[in-house]
């Protein structure tokens, strides 16, 4: 694979002369005029790439997808070791059983949920962390990583950082919205970890969030920096997935790619991987009825909206996080599609995967998964292998396993779950800043 013969820049999706090091993304994940951070070059594969790496594990490969991106800036020692410590999971491709002589039986699920907080945020938040601290901690002894979480973010961000010195997570959530299983994750009383349980939605946590991280007050304890997916070591910490669906086929096979998407973080990571050269035939994002993407793509018209509670909690976002960047990666590359499935078809979708053999699917997943039941009844789509990005553990939503099987433990979640001891806030900056502003939480 080639790689920059000099280290990599970051460029702002807004203006293309706003520049950074890969230390400086980490200080302001956000550029100072608006849009966001993305590499100044998109690294290009070699044809063999895939068959080179084809007997890898996943961290290996992970390491081999990244190094263009990485390996300059924090060498290929430190960057062997990271990838090793931060992809120390299984990574899965199913196939649910009971669809033979169906089209469903071309859709495998990808289980990015094997991770210590059960959801797909594992690999890109303990990559981040230990990038940040391997960059950041000889100069800054403490700082502080920041984020608004519907769901998945928050647990990922805590196992990461809880117990590591000088490192404190403080969190923001909706008190409304995210499952007991999540809140008890994000919430429960441990070391490096404040949770701010907010009176309000998703998008307001973003909003306080993002208000923060513009404050330059707010750096008296250390810097303050961001685990959202607008971090962009998060994104191309994602990109190796569909290196690994991709290899996981036989050659030659026609492949398409579902996300169910929120942020739209996961699918932009599949979008700059085929402007690397990987090939994926076809790219569904799988949103729930808050995203403003598919009337975006159907209409050219972009219009945020208030989010509404769905059973497809993680994805409640209204006004996504790294839309600049999906639409920069698919301007002038491939397509990609965005559909809505309502709750009705996604309550529906898990029933009748549980029943055709017994897999139970989260409800982000079942998002998903009808996206694809419709992607291959589609004319011309009958030799098309369809992978499914598996986001979180089913049993994290147990009032939804409820409401789909009128059974909450119709999955049983593989962790322990002690009680959350959040902090209790109103939609109110200046409670925010008061917990930053403290040293409240560092191990």
């Amino acid at each position: 694979m080639s790689s920059p013969r000099s280290k990599l820049e970051f460029v702002s999706t807004a203006d293309a002369a706003q520049r950074a090091s890969l230390r400086e993304v980490l200080l302001a994940s956000m550029p100072g005029k608006g849009g966001l951070w993305v590499p100044s070059v998109i690294p290009q594969l070699p044809a063999d790439f895939i068959a080179a790496h084809q007997a890898d594990t996943y961290a290996d490969l992970a390491e081999a997808v990244i190094t263009p991106f990485l390996q300059t800036e924090l060498g290929s020692d430190v960057l062997h070791r990271l990838c090793q410590e931060a992809f120390n999971f299984p990574v899965p491709l199913v196939h649910p059983p009971g669809f033979a002589g169906q089209a469903a039986d071309r859709i495998q699920v990808f289980e990015l949920f094997q991770g210590p907080s059960a959801a797909f945020k594992d690999f890109a938040v303990r990559l981040l962390v230990r990038v940040t601290a391997h960059v950041l901690s000889a100069e800054y002894p403490r700082f502080t990583i920041l984020a608004a979480t519907s769901g998945d973010t928050g647990g990922a961000v805590t196992e990461a950082c809880a117990g590591i010195r000088g490192v404190r997570a403080v969190v923001l959530y909706p008190r409304i919205g995210v499952s007991p299983v999540q809140e008890s994750q994000i919430a429960r009383a441990r070391p490096g970890v404040v949770a701010l349980s907010v009176d309000g939605t998703f998008d307001d946590c973003q909003a306080l969030v993002k208000r923060a991280l513009a404050d330059d007050s707010l750096r008296r304890v250390g810097p303050l920096l961001t685990a959202n997916s607008i971090n962009p070591i998060r994104l191309i910490a994602q990109v190796p997935f569909a290196f690994h669906v991709r290899r996981q086929l036989a050659a030659g096979r026609r492949l398409g790619i579902v996300v169910p998407s929120g942020n739209l973080g996961n699918v932009g990571a599949v979008q700059l991987a085929r402007r690397m050269g990987l090939s994926v035939d076809v790219l569904v994002a799988a949103t729930n009825i808050n995203s403003p993407l598919p009337e975006l793509f159907a209409t050219g018209h972009y219009q945020p909206r208030r989010s509404t509670p769905t059973a497809s909690n993680a994805m409640d976002i209204g006004a996504p996080n790294n839309l600049d960047r999906l639409l920069a990666w698919r301007q002038g590359g491939p397509a990609v599609s965005a559909v809505t499935v309502d709750d009705a078809a996604t309550l529906d979708t898990m029933r009748r995967v549980r029943s055709a053999g017994g897999y139970v699917l989260c409800p982000h997943t079942a998002v998903g998964w009808k996206a694809a039941e419709d992607l291959l009844a589609q004319p011309g789509n009958g030799d098309l292998d369809v992978v499914v990005f598996g986001t979180a553990h089913p049993a994290k939503f147990p009032d939804v396993l409820q409401a789909a099987f009128d059974d909450s433990h119709a999955s049983t979640f593989p962790y322990e779950l002690p009680k959350p001891a959040p902090l209790s806030i109103g939609n109110d900056y200046e409670a925010v800043r008061r917990v930053i502003d403290s040293t409240q939480g560092f191990a």
